[in-house]
């Protein structure tokens, strides 16, 4: 439904903004997530279950936070980024862009014409609130929706000074283990040339005016990405969490292993 973009106004006002990734395409999820305190949740649907109706879904959970909703695109289509814009979502992130070009198609999906090539359907679109909010919408929405694009190979790096002069384009953002596959360093995040790659990858950014974004890394957490000039990182996932906290509370729950255990025991152990 549609709302001012927190997330948006807060990179506008030059505060750093932390994000988490939604890869289990689940609706309650997202719904306990929305109050932690991220600046932006992230539904993903590049490489996760859930489409349009779990995304529609994941919105309504969180509806009643201030947090800001993207959706990471499966591929860059005009088509699948009309439908998520009309259902709700407040930004776009494109994966793997490797050009000014996909840069150029990436935009023009995300606006109305004469700035880009939306299909117009803002009288009936729940982003515009079922056309309650139509009027509003159409006038406020190009200051409000959030354009991102993923650099995630050497390609894609080569390519940031035409990409960066497209006008509408919000921010790159770094995807980490793509890129360090794109050098066969897969993972390696310390090897000297991923770390070489990924100090251009900022440099040329930053130093272009558009927002830099990326995700925490080994011996990289928020506050040091930040003080490299990141406006926007991401903090982890709900995969991350689940994961983390249960094998933490595993691990403190388990019991004290002793060696000798008498045969009364034994016998307790397999009634």
């Amino acid at each position: 439904m549609f709302r001012p973009n927190r997330l948006k106004s807060r990179l506008n006002a030059g505060f750093g903004s932390t994000g988490c990734w939604l890869f289990m395409g689940s609706p309650t999820v997202a719904e306990v997530l929305a109050p932690a305190g991220f600046d932006a949740l992230i539904i993903d649907h590049e490489h996760s279950p859930g489409g349009l109706e779990t995304a529609v879904d994941q919105l309504r959970a969180t509806s009643r936070s201030d947090v800001t909703v993207l959706a990471r695109l499966a591929e860059n289509s005009a088509a699948e980024i009309k439908r998520l814009l009309d259902a709700g979502v407040e930004g776009v992130i494109a994966p793997n862009v490797e050009s000014a070009e996909e840069v150029r198609r990436l935009v023009d999906a995300a606006y109305y014409p004469p700035r880009g090539r939306r299909g117009a359907h803002f009288t009936v679109s729940r982003a515009a609130s079922w056309g309650a909010a139509s009027e509003a919408y159409f006038k406020a929405i190009e200051d409000e929706i959030l354009v991102v694009a993923m650099i995630e190979s050497v390609k894609g790096v080569a390519a940031i000074p035409e990409m960066v002069a497209v006008p509408g384009l919000d921010m790159l953002f770094i995807g980490p283990l793509d890129l360090s596959a794109s050098i066969g360093e897969i993972g390696r995040y310390e090897a000297p040339a991923f770390q070489a790659l990924l100090a251009t990858v900022e440099q040329t950014v930053l130093a272009s005016g558009v927002r830099l974004g990326g995700t925490e890394l080994p011996g990289l957490p928020a506050a040091a990405l930040f003080s490299r000039g990141y406006s926007f990182v991401t903090a982890g996932s709900d995969v991350g969490f689940l994961r983390q906290a249960a094998c933490a509370a595993a691990r403190a729950a388990a019991p004290v292993e002793r060696p000798g255990a008498s045969a009364a025991q034994l016998a307790a152990l397999g009634s």
